[in-house]
């Protein structure tokens, strides 16, 4: 029984792994190559990505890559990670009795608010903006409020794209200000 259990959890991994390996180098890299984009300058905003979330776009546009393949780039990052991380959230909560206590708490507490019974995970779309949350924070606060499912996955990619369209449109009106 243990090794079917190790198995399923090592299959888990290589799964989140496989998520992550593809949507974050795997198709960044194969839209680099035909918008013929530098390996260094798609490296370089990938890794802006990773770090700065939605205001990398400031950068891929400081590196010379085109609005349309680093929108595409944007979005496949931005969906690996919200796969990911609710994958890997998941695999934590199946192995912790202490983790799915205080989740029941967490719910019982978000079934008294009547913001939360109104809005829901609507209310997960400006913190997109906010450093230090960002992506990963509103996947796993939509996982801590047990928000799953492709409505989740919709609304938080929403809010990504609306974060990152915003972004890119004031930096390319600034960019043609200055220039």
């Amino acid at each position: 029984m243990k090794n079917f259990s190790r198995h399923k959890e090592l299959t888990e991994i290589l799964k989140i792994a496989l998520i992550l390996l593809t949507g974050v180098l795997v198709i960044p890299l194969v839209i680099s190559f035909f918008h013929n984009i530098t390996l260094t300058n798609i490296l370089g905003l990938i890794t802006s990505i990773l770090i700065l979330q939605p205001f990398a776009v400031v950068v891929g546009l400081g590196l010379g890559i085109n609005p349309i393949p680093m929108m595409l780039i944007m979005c496949s990052i931005g969906l690996s990670v919200i796969f990911a991380l609710f994958g890997t959230c998941d695999m934590f909560a199946n192995r912790s009795k202490w983790l799915n206590q205080h989740l029941e708490k967490i719910e019982a507490i978000t079934q008294k608010s009547e913001l939360f019974k109104k809005y829901g995970i609507i209310t997960l779309i400006p913190f997109i903006w906010v450093p230090g949350v960002g992506l990963y924070g509103c996947v796993l606060i939509a996982w801590l409020f047990r928000w799953r499912g492709a409505l989740a996955v919709t609304v938080i990619f929403a809010g990504w794209i609306l974060a990152t369209l915003i972004v890119l449109l004031t930096s390319i009106g600034i960019l043609a200000v200055i220039q």
